[in-house]
């Protein structure tokens, strides 16, 4: 039994305004509902891959002076990629292990809000939604680079005057338009494959097999959005996390099964109080 912190009044289960007074009342963790997920962690896979991975460079580091490979011969160019890539690995390793133990801490329940299940259809017209979405933003992102490198190397073919740094300019369209094409498929290939389930927690979400976090390295969750003009509605987490060349934006889509447009207007209105919060 809950009461209306300005008049008093008995407040029914999870209403937002008192009936007496009108007062807006703030929700807690415990008026959500949540429910049971399973699911492996896929991340701590990745961890020891690379751990093996790790193991494979160094050994490759000293596989020149193991056969008998002359520095000159290829061997320093052997050791020196290696060595890259063990570094690499550390730091990938570093990263994923902390994602899996913060997975670990979301599957046991730590801020869990909501756990929601989809029907066949929900889950087919949701990954068709995403798709499309995911190949907008992508080829959005795929002509401003585009466009930035035809400028950067007119200015540079100007500046110099040497016809190979514009061609130099112009090749890395090609580059980028790869992961632009493959990146949306892959993340559709995995929502198909996906049970039809998400766990939607203060610390990030888990959409299918698809695990999307907003804390540790710097990253932060920006703003959620209810989009109400899809069917089924979503409930869009957009967060970013810091790169060499700026902040990376991601979004996070989850669908609102249906009856379940209540609780997600409630999981919006949580995450902008907490916001206002730590403004």
């Amino acid at each position: 039994m809950s009461f209306c912190p300005t008049c008093g009044n008995e407040l029914k289960p999870n209403t937002r305004f008192c009936g007496n007074c009108g007062a807006s009342i703030s929700l807690k963790n415990d008026d959500f509902t949540t429910g049971s997920f399973t699911m492996k962690n896929t991340q701590r896979r990745i961890v020891r891959l690379w751990i093996i991975f790790l193991f494979v460079f160094i050994f490759l580091i000293f596989l020149p002076s193991i056969i008998g490979l002359d520095g000159m011969d290829g061997g320093f160019a052997l050791g020196f990629v290696s060595f890259f890539m063990v570094i690499m690995s550390i730091v990938v390793i570093l990263i994923y292990r902390s994602r899996a133990n913060q997975l670990d801490r979301i599957l046991a329940g730590e801020g869990r809000l909501a756990v929601w299940k989809y029907e066949p259809y929900e889950w087919e017209q949701f990954t068709a939604i995403d798709f499309e979405e995911e190949k907008k933003a992508k080829k959005f992102l795929f002509f401003l680079i585009s466009a930035i490198c035809v400028i950067v190397g007119v200015i540079l073919l100007v500046l110099v005057r040497d016809v190979l740094i514009f061609y130099i300019s112009l090749a890395i369209i090609p580059v980028v338009a790869i992961p632009a094409f493959l990146a949306p498929r892959m993340r559709y290939n995995k929502l198909k494959k996906s049970e039809g389930k998400v766990l939607i927690s203060e610390k990030g979400v888990i959409v299918g097999r698809m695990f999307h976090l907003w804390v540790k390295q710097g990253a932060r969750l920006d703003q959620v959005v209810l989009v109400t003009d899809e069917y089924p509605p979503i409930l869009e987490f957009h967060y970013s996390m810091p790169t060499r060349n700026g902040r990376q934006e991601e979004v996070a889509r989850v669908p609102v099964p249906s009856g379940k447009m209540e609780e997600a207007e409630r999981i919006g209105e949580y995450f902008a109080r907490k916001a206002n919060e730590i403004e």
